[in-house]
């Protein structure tokens, strides 16, 4: 009896042995991703790139709508997604994935009023905090040099409302070192606008009701890493006396250095 019970946990031993040596179990680590705005095409591109992960054999990069599988620890990806995943891959093992959000900040709703406004506590500039938040703000002095873009009603140039660069304003003292420009983005569909133009910008522009304008927020009169893009969606135009202009608009922020994607 002895002999036998012997038998059975020796032939249990063998059976688990191979088990185990026939189904390796393999844990990978996440990767470790960093993502940048690529100068070659003006931040059209989003390069990732990570560390090699321990026994990955492959990585598993995930977009909105595509998938790839690349054995290097970099990759390009040029269609603009709200996420990017990537994944350590061995076999039918595969890692948690890294995020990347690519998604832009949104602002519902945000009222500026021209510079005709008597009143000089209401806002007429649009300025956006380093989260992405779109704010309004009054031309006081202690303001001026966060302002991104100016609401006037006054300038022949965006006749009769419009934005212009807050850095155009050469009186104000001291002058405002913003560079930034903004264009039409030539449709009225805000949500299905997802790239920026590389090109075509000015500093002033007349901005039409239910008009989507792609703003570049920059401190230089080339593209850089430092830069952020964002599209705005004039939601109304109103004249509340007959002389000033009540401008009422939404926008959508890339928080990502350069990248000028703007899927929401």
């Amino acid at each position: 009896m002895i002999r036998k019970n012997t038998l059975i946990v020796a032939l249990a031993a063998v059976v688990l042995l191979i088990g185990t040596s026939c189904d390796t179990l393999v844990t990978l680590a996440k990767p470790t991703v960093s993502a940048a705005a690529l100068d070659t095409d003006n931040g059209g591109t989003l390069r990732l790139t990570w560390t090699a992960v321990t026994d990955a054999k492959s990585y598993e990069i995930t977009t909105d709508d595509s998938v790839y599988t690349t054995t290097a620890t970099s990759i390009d990806i040029s269609t603009p997604s709200t996420t990017v995943d990537a994944r350590a891959v061995n076999g039918s093992d595969k890692s948690d994935p890294a995020v990347i959000d690519c998604k832009v900040v949104q602002t519902p709703s945000l009222v500026l009023y021209g510079i005709s406004d008597a009143s000089g506590n209401d806002p007429s500039g649009i300025s956006f905090t380093s989260g992405g938040t779109a704010t309004g703000l009054s031309l006081d002095a202690a303001n001026k040099p966060s302002i991104d873009f100016v609401c006037d009603d006054q300038q022949a140039s965006v006749t009769p409302v419009g934005l212009i660069n807050a850095g155009d304003y050469t009186s104000w003292n001291p002058p405002s070192t913003k560079m930034n420009a903004l264009m039409d983005a030539g449709t009225t569909d805000f949500d299905a606008f997802r790239l920026a133009a590389s090109t075509g910008y000015t500093t002033q522009l007349k901005t039409d009701n239910n008009g989507v304008y792609i703003l570049w927020l920059s401190t230089s009169s080339t593209w850089t890493a430092n830069d952020h893009f964002c599209k705005i969606k004039i939601v109304s135009v109103e004249q509340p006396t007959g002389t000033y202009y009540k401008v009422t608009l939404k926008a959508a922020y890339q928080k990502i250095g350069g990248l000028r994607w703007l899927v929401q």
